[in-house]
């Protein structure tokens, strides 16, 4: 059960960045991002993922996996698209 719910927060405060990617890359509009503050959130994810792979816990493995993924896309858009 633990485990299960490890998944389901990962996977619910992973996907809530996918839209916000989505959109920035479809739009091409970045305007109303923050660069500063999607640098910090890239940063702490980051770091939560090597925290979930230095004690080998797979739903914060796999979580932040995909939460630095869409973080790194915004990023990037922000950066491209100015």
């Amino acid at each position: 059960m633990t485990l299960a719910i490890g998944y389901l927060a990962a996977f619910l405060g992973t996907v809530c960045w996918i839209p916000q990617a989505w959109k920035a890359w479809a739009s091409r509009d970045t305007t109303a991002l923050s660069l500063s503050s999607n640098l910090m959130f890239l940063a702490t994810v980051s770091l939560w993922l090597l925290y979930g792979i230095l004690v080998v816990d797979w739903p914060l493995i796999v979580a932040n996996i995909c939460a630095v993924t869409a973080v790194l896309a915004i990023v990037t858009a922000k950066l491209k698209f100015k």
